[in-house]
């Protein structure tokens, strides 16, 4: 008897089936993974837009109660200059509002709440971030 060497028709098409099934079980893995990376970097774009807005209120000497009166205040204006150079097209800031801090029906003298949404494009699909702060005049 002759000692055949080598692999039988059937081993390599068992093989390469079992191949293919793995390699499309990973190819799905894979994009999935990548889509929630493109998701995620969106989102934390969005995250440091707000939080940047956040610190610049901190950081500058601003008449907090003048802002939660006028909308319009001069900061409102340069954030929004900042916003058009900075961020990309698919970012907006859709709302920043300050109003002075009341809990229980108590008014809180000298602090205000600071409310900033960022409305974002992720997969042609609008989503939104809201930052919701305190801060002391």
């Amino acid at each position: 008897m002759k000692n055949e060497r080598g692999f039988s028709l059937l081993e390599i098409i068992i093989t390469i089936s079992l191949a293919g099934i793995v390699l499309t079980a990973m190819s799905r893995t894979i994009k999935t993974g990548l889509e929630i990376q493109g998701f995620l970097a969106d989102k934390n774009a969005a995250i440091n837009w707000t939080e940047s807005i956040l610190e610049e209120f901190k950081n500058k000497d601003i008449d907090l109660a003048g802002a939660a009166d006028q909308q319009s205040s001069s900061l409102v204006e340069q954030l929004e200059i900042l916003e058009a150079e900075a961020l990309p097209k698919d970012y907006e800031l859709t709302e920043l509002e300050i109003t002075p801090y009341q809990h229980d029906g108590i008014l809180y003298s000298g602090l205000y709440k600071i409310k900033i949404e960022v409305k974002f494009n992720c997969k042609n699909e609008e989503k939104k971030h809201e930052l919701i702060s305190l801060l002391k005049e």
